[in-house]
């Protein structure tokens, strides 16, 4: 089995983020194979999709930080992968459901909020630590959590890269529901299957719409901003702090940033 797999329950898609060993964090190839099931929903005309992470500690802890290069180079980065997965979840036609049964952090819970749905678990977490690591967030991911939280919720959720609970996340909007441990997954599946059950035109063609309704508030970037944007991420990519960020993470130890 490969880091994602999937399996239908009727009209419902259940799709497993299968790396429990390292917390269900998505490397290169995990992201690429979250890439192909959400293809492969569309293809098969799935009614509603379900994310999990196998087991019940994390949902995903996001990208692999043991995959993050030492340094700054060629190569695909990070968030580029990570920006065509999300791309591929926000594509895919029929509703989507984040169940998230554990932690999840970074990319993880990107795609959580990219998913039109969450239900929770009471043990559930989400955060988003780049400013731990050193990382300037991709304008995209940010504008996922802007458009869900809101301009104040969304700065505090990343400069203080402090994870929230479920219960908070619920009261933040991060989540919509949060079920008791022993049912979580089950009304997770029960929701999914009632959205499944009405008539796919109707229901697609109410997320499409919904989609451009969020999309028509909000003013793209001119081409200087884009570029400026660019800018600073690539000069925090290929920063010290970024090595440092890395390298205290898998020592498992306070960070040294310099700023440099």
């Amino acid at each position: 089995m490969g880091a994602v797999a999937w399996a239908d329950r009727g009209l419902v898609r259940l799709v497993t983020l299968a790396n429990p060993s390292k917390r269900n964090a998505l490397d290169f190839e995990g992201l690429l194979e979250l890439e192909e099931a959400c293809l492969a929903a569309a293809r098969d005309r799935v009614r509603c999709l379900v994310f999990r992470g196998a087991g019940d500690r994390a949902f995903s802890a996001g990208f692999d930080i043991g995959a993050l290069p030492r340094s700054g180079g060629a190569g695909e980065r990070p968030d580029e992968a990570v920006e065509r997965a999300m791309e591929a979840v926000e594509a895919v036609p029929c509703p989507t459901i984040a169940f998230v049964n554990g932690a999840a952090y970074g990319a993880g819970a990107e795609l959580a909020v990219t998913c039109d749905l969450r239900v929770a678990a009471p043990g559930a977490s989400l955060g988003m630590p780049p400013a731990r690591l050193g990382v300037v967030y991709s304008a995209a991911g940010l504008r996922r959590f802007l458009s869900l939280l809101g301009p104040a919720r969304t700065r505090e959720l990343f400069f203080t890269a402090r994870p929230v609970g479920a219960e908070e996340a619920l009261s933040l909007g991060l989540v919509d529901r949060v079920v008791a441990a022993a049912d979580a997954e089950a009304a997770a599946l029960a929701l999914a299957e009632e959205i499944a059950g009405n008539a796919p035109l109707a229901v697609q063609g109410m997320k499409r719409i919904l989609r451009l309704l969020e999309s028509a508030h909000e003013r793209g970037l001119t081409d200087g901003e884009r570029e400026e944007v660019s800018d600073l991420r690539r000069r925090a990519f290929e920063s010290a702090d970024l090595a440092e960020g890395r390298a205290a993470f898998l020592e498992k130890r306070p960070p040294r940033f310099t700023g440099a």
